[in-house]
């Protein structure tokens, strides 16, 4: 058991003899002082927890002694052993936040009482003192967190505008497209003999179900109404949707395993839009276009279960624990799983979605062997009161 270091400072030799004697007896490590000036060398080459002395000292008086280790350690308890102590020092040892007084002749129970105090409150303040620099550093994380949040949500503000702008734009779209589709099918009845009209009208087609997706989803953001969602059906408008990304070409193969016995999941379309479009997004990413994107949903006794897998380079072990913490990203750490550059918040915010349907969602990979993610939702779940 480590002692506790104490020093002695008295100008008579006898009290000091007598005090050694009976703290080393009490497991403390004694150290001796029998003038002010000595006692500040010893305090600083020493550093003792605790410091016992008297007031009426040789040369420099005990006050002046108890302001220097003040400057030196603010913390360190001092207790003060007088029997000519006038009102005045003690005035002002109270002011040096001395620890405690006692009055000579020295009473050793008395003494022992007060140091073993001494030891417990120095014990407090050092434990209060690594609690609040524990605090501190949590506080200076909480602020490079907070710091990044304010950013991002300064992103996200402008990515709403630009949200709102492009509804605007695709609504606008879709009067001319009805125009081209309408005079496409007019040119194919006057001149059936003219190529490629059909594949013009089945591009307009496309581009009108990606605007009605599109629309489909900003309305279910802004009105976020729960409503009985065909979940099979999300995925494959997500497909549609993705289908202008540059990783979804004709390089990715998409293979699609779909119950057609699904049952039907109450909540908000847009939320499954974006935890569905996120997964997909990273997938085809990881495998930067080319591989087998498989996507299957299934049932279980109280589970509906969407996988989506990719053949991909997959997540590094030490990765997989982290990856759906608020802004850790590595994509732009080009660790290989979906490319580009991340904020970090997608796979984060994909859980946090999920788990408020009283679901979970995991990974399951090998570095080198692709990913899958699997969604579990509940089949039956209590909705809040305030749901519809």
């Amino acid at each position: 058991m480590l002692q506790t270091p104490v020093l002695i400072v008295d100008d008579e030799q006898s009290v000091l003899e007598g005090l050694e004697a009976f703290l080393e007896d009490e497991g403390y490590e004694v150290h001796l002082s029998a003038s002010g000036r000595d006692a500040i060398n010893k305090f600083m080459k020493v550093q003792p927890e605790l410091v016992v002395m008297d007031l009426r000292m040789p040369g420099m008086p005990g006050i002046e002694v108890i302001r220097r280790i003040r400057e030196i350690n603010e913390d360190t308890a001092i207790l003060i052993i007088t029997g000519y102590g006038t009102l005045e020092n003690v005035v002002e040892a109270v002011h040096l936040n001395v620890f405690d007084i006692l009055r000579k002749p020295i009473d050793l129970e008395q003494l022992k009482a007060a140091l073993d105090r001494a030891r417990e409150s120095m014990r407090q303040t050092r434990k209060a003192h690594s609690e609040l620099h524990s605090m501190r550093r949590q506080l200076d994380v909480a602020g490079r967190y907070l710091e990044g949040y304010q950013k991002k949500v300064a992103e996200l503000e402008s990515l709403a505008f630009a949200g709102r702008l492009m509804a605007g734009i695709l609504h606008n779209l879709n009067n001319p497209l009805h125009y081209i589709s309408g005079e496409t099918q007019l040119l194919q009845m006057i001149y059936p003999e003219i190529k490629n009209l059909d594949k013009i009208d089945k591009q307009v087609c496309r581009m009108a179900k990606i605007i009605r997706s599109v629309l489909r989803r900003l309305k279910s953001s802004q009105e976020r109404c729960h409503e009985l969602l065909d979940l099979n059906e999300l995925l494959e408008e997500e497909l549609v949707f993705l289908e202008s990304h540059p990783f979804f070409r004709d390089e990715l193969e998409k293979v699609r395993s779909l119950d057609a016995d699904l049952p039907l999941f109450k909540g908000i379309a847009s939320d499954f839009g974006q935890v569905f479009g996120n997964i997909l997004c990273n997938a085809a990413e990881a495998m930067k276009g080319r591989g087998v994107l498989t996507i299957r949903t299934g049932q279980n006794e109280s589970e509906i279960v969407i996988a989506i897998q990719d053949t991909g380079p997959g997540i590094p072990i030490e990765l997989q624990g982290r990856i759906f913490e608020p802004f850790f990203s590595t994509k732009e750490k080009e660790v290989g799983m979906s490319g580009g550059f991340g904020t970090g918040l997608g796979l984060y915010t994909c859980k946090q979605i999920v788990q408020d349907y009283g679901g979970s969602i995991e990974v399951i990979s090998k570095h080198g062997l692709g990913a899958t993610f699997v969604i579990y939702l509940p089949k039956v779940r209590e909705l809040p009161p305030d749901l519809p």
